[in-house]
């Protein structure tokens, strides 16, 4: 229950940093991403000396694929030498990020069954298949 505790906490904090702002953030038809650059997520997260271990921009991010299918949402990577007790935290923080992409991508009809005409959304209907069979880039 603790570590559900601190999702819930990173998770409602991200919230609090996205209504003040601070938070960047883009996402629509053509993919986009969620997050926060590296040394507002080693302040966040209280990581020390070890910002330099996240990339610039940490979050959740999503690729178009073309054809209006987008891939599957993703999360930011870490150094591996980064110590245990950090990366918990950041995995913590990039799948808060990616539960808040999937909540904005559902607030503004992407994943809609019907488009806005009340015809079949194959735009949301190809993604929601690419996405179960893990596709991530069409690169």
């Amino acid at each position: 229950m603790d570590r559900l505790n601190k999702i819930m906490n990173i998770y409602n904090k991200i919230l609090e940093l996205e209504n003040d702002g601070k938070v960047d953030y883009d996402v629509n038809y053509r993919g986009g991403h969620y997050g926060l650059s590296r040394s507002d997520v080693a302040d966040l997260l209280g990581l020390g000396g070890y910002a330099d271990y996240l990339p610039s921009k940490v979050g959740a991010f999503c690729n178009y694929l073309a054809g209006g299918l987008r891939g599957s949402i993703t999360v930011s990577d870490y150094n591996k030498n980064l110590p245990k007790k950090y990366v918990l935290k950041v995995i913590a923080f990039t799948n808060a990020c990616k539960k808040r992409y999937k909540e904005i991508e559902d607030g503004i009809g992407l994943n809609d069954d019907e488009d806005a005409n009340g015809e079949t959304n194959w735009d949301s209907w190809g993604t929601t298949r690419s996405r179960k069979a893990g596709v991530i880039s069409g690169y």
